[in-house]
């Protein structure tokens, strides 16, 4: 969900920010740490941040004011990605689909309560279900599960190198969406199946390409 159908990954820099500096900490995030969050577990990027910056909150502490920071921010506008809407339209009128996302509960739900999203959905998934967030292929296994689809018939679609890596290990085809602003290392954008430049070009022919 995050990167790939919603531009949420300045939402999370600025939500983490605003926890960061109110917590004392000086902020200097880089592209390194982002690309280190990116596809995480709530759990896991929790962990990092209170490590990063050393931070004397709690885990609960941390996780609440920046999930409610990031509700504030989605609750004035849910910045869909070009593409995103139809793509997830375009897939549900001809397979099932499920949503496996590393983002909590409560801002999945947001999302895809959007009225062009209600009922796109078989299956909906939130990585603080699972004890591993991504890379770890966890998540995956568990859609297809729910979905009555074997991983290796499924088509999995990714913006992080920590999704490519967990789209791969579960045994699934995997299409890279990379944001050309937090672009996943090299040798893990390699081990996708197919790099597209935006989800306006996903269609059904690119499927296709990979059946």
């Amino acid at each position: 969900m995050d990167g790939l159908l919603v531009d949420s990954e300045p939402y999370w820099d600025e939500a983490r920010r605003i926890m960061a500096v109110e917590a004392g900490a000086t902020w200097d995030w880089t592209a390194d740490d982002q690309n280190t969050v990116m596809g995480k577990s709530t759990k896991g990027w929790v962990s990092f941040m209170i490590e990063r910056f050393n931070l004397t909150l709690s885990p609960k502490s941390v996780e609440e004011k920046i999930i409610d920071n990031m509700l504030q921010l989605y609750t004035e506008r849910i910045p869909f990605l070009p593409g995103a809407r139809e793509a997830v339209s375009l897939s549900a009128m001809n397979f099932s689909v499920g949503l496996a996302s590393g983002s909590p509960q409560s801002l999945i739900e947001m999302v895809v309560g959007d009225s062009s999203l209600q009922g796109k959905f078989q299956v909906i998934l939130s990585g603080d279900q699972f004890d591993q967030g991504k890379p770890a292929p966890d998540i995956y296994l568990a859609a297809a599960a729910k979905l009555g689809v074997q991983p290796e018939h499924c088509l999995c679609l990714e913006d992080s190198g920590n999704g490519i890596l967990a789209g791969k290990r579960a045994g699934m085809k995997v299409i890279a969406v990379p944001d050309a602003r937090f672009y996943p290392a090299a040798e893990k954008l390699a081990q996708a199946d197919l790099i597209l430049e935006s989800l306006t070009h996903f269609s059904l022919d690119t499927i296709a390409m990979l059946c």
